[in-house]
């Protein structure tokens, strides 16, 4: 058995079967490309599959894919906020959600099939449309394609998120960045309070909950790949320098277990640019305070160095998960 990637026409074609109908404009403005806004609440995906398929090894792989944790909170917060939507229900209100994923059975299938279809009833809108002769290859498709479909989905959001941040944000933090750096990157307007050194940046809301941080630092490239262990160890020393706790035997740390760092990283190409990305956990040295990070290296090739971009959070007390993302979609407006 293979899976195979279905050409945008199928795709199309799925998600019209599936709609069951036109609403939310007239025929003349959808011809005419005049599509509503989509909606939904940050990282809302709508799933509309056949009552009868949520069931067994579907319901498991599915279940693993919209309801595992986001990576690296200390607590589970799944990556999505779900509605589970029957296939055979009235499915007009669900249309012009931003994030959807239809799941369907066609018996003359070949094989299992995915696809993805751009804002075809609303803008900015992404869509994935799997289809299997039967429940076992749709099963199957899924746990093989669970990461592909999960980075196409997050970072839908992600770049939706990143978007509204150009139209909106931190004006001082830009110019402050561009001066030290040569490029442009736009945090959340809220990041008020900050923090200039020779090659380091930190700005920050100062909240007790729900705080969100932004760092830049950076250091010399070798010309090697770029690596977790060199990460950290670059970051450890860069924010023991810069970031201080309350006493002077107190400093930022990326948080460790059996003397291993709390980190995952990967190396992606988002937006065409290459990236260095990682998620990880970070504590207070000799301290009780603590919270996520996700950072992104960039390979500044005039300048022969890497430059780091950060966004950590504090939130003890409240869900992490959005704020986090809020963190990540500013990094992903790095020029």
């Amino acid at each position: 058995m293979r899976f195979i990637l279905l050409p945008f026409y199928l795709a199309l074609f799925f998600l019209l079967i599936s709609c069951g109908g036109r609403s939310g404009g007239s025929a003349a403005d959808e011809e005419v490309g005049h599509k509503p806004a989509s909606r939904g609440l940050p990282f809302e995906l709508v799933v509309i599959i056949p009552q009868q398929l949520y069931a067994g090894e579907v319901r498991d792989s599915l279940d693993a894919l919209v309801s595992a944790s986001t990576p690296v909170l200390p607590q589970h917060e799944p990556m999505f906020r779900l509605n589970m939507v029957w296939a055979d229900a009235n499915l007009t209100p669900w249309r012009t959600f931003r994030l959807r994923c239809i799941l369907r059975l066609n018996k003359q299938a070949a094989e299992a099939t995915w696809g993805v279809a751009r804002n075809t009833v609303a803008v900015p809108q992404t869509e994935v449309m799997v289809e299997a002769p039967n429940a076992h290859e749709l099963a199957l498709l899924l746990g093989q394609q669970r990461q592909r479909i999960t980075d196409i989905l997050v970072d839908a959001e992600l770049n939706y998120m990143a978007q509204s941040l150009r139209k909106k944000h931190n004006k001082a933090t830009a110019e402050a960045f561009a001066e030290l750096t040569g490029h442009s990157i736009c945090v959340p307007a809220a990041l008020k309070a900050s923090k200039r050194a020779t090659d380091f940046l930190w700005t920050g809301t100062n909240l007790n909950d729900r705080d969100q941080n932004f760092v830049y630092y950076s250091y010399p490239w070798d010309g090697r790949p770029l690596s977790a262990g060199q990460y950290v160890a670059k970051r450890d020393s860069a924010l023991k320098a810069n970031i201080p706790g309350a006493r002077p035997d107190q400093w930022m740390q990326t948080a460790r277990e059996d003397e291993q760092p709390l980190v995952v990283s990967r190396a992606r190409t988002i937006n065409n640019k290459y990236i260095h990305e990682v998620h990880g956990l970070w504590e207070m040295h000799n301290g009780a305070l603590g919270g996520a990070f996700v950072a992104m290296e960039h390979i500044d090739t005039a300048r022969q160095r890497v430059v780091v971009t950060e966004g950590f959070i504090y939130s003890p007390h409240s869900p992490k998960r959005t704020i986090l993302r809020e963190m990540e979609a500013a990094l992903r407006t790095y020029e």
